[in-house]
């Protein structure tokens, strides 16, 4: 087993850690900015999402093969929004990940004894968190639920 990463920080001269740190504060503020504009790229799908399954439930009074093409639409809206999760939930974990290793250095630069639990703990929560809203993130299920189940029943009900 390797030696845990703090063992190894703590052996380091100050001048290898301040650019250790620099190099890990560079990447922190790469994934931040890169965080950023990825939630509001999925809170812009969700949007788009809402107004497409709107205009969708509108349609299906005039037009279900209108009524489908906008489900389509949904639908790839919905991939779209999913791959952006996908690729928020990597942005996140990197960011925390260069987060973690910025608080350590300065741990070790600051003299600060090392509590392996403190890093265990604060590691777990996060990646269960991340872990848990990637899997719910590719959840396919439902991706039109009630307009399926409405345009289902208009085109069994011979109404075209």
């Amino acid at each position: 087993m390797s030696k845990p990463i703090y063992d190894r920080l703590a052996k380091m001269s100050k001048r290898k850690l301040d650019g250790l740190e620099y190099d890990h504060h560079q990447h922190l503020n790469r994934f931040s900015n890169a965080k950023e504009g990825k939630v509001n790229e999925v809170q812009s799908l969700d949007k788009r999402l809402e107004k497409l399954s709107s205009k969708a439930s509108k349609e299906l009074e005039s037009s279900i093969p209108r009524a489908l093409g906008t489900a389509m639409e949904m639908r790839h809206v919905k991939a779209d929004l999913l791959i952006a999760k996908s690729v928020l939930s990597v942005l996140r974990s990197n960011q925390f990940y260069h987060r973690l290793m910025v608080m350590l250095i300065q741990d070790v630069k600051a003299g600060v004894e090392y509590d392996p639990s403190r890093v265990d703990n604060m590691a777990s929560s996060e990646f269960s968190e991340l872990v848990e809203g990637s899997i719910l993130s590719t959840n396919l299920d439902g991706i039109l639920g009630d307009l399926r189940s409405e345009l289902d029943g208009h085109l069994g009900g011979g109404e075209q």
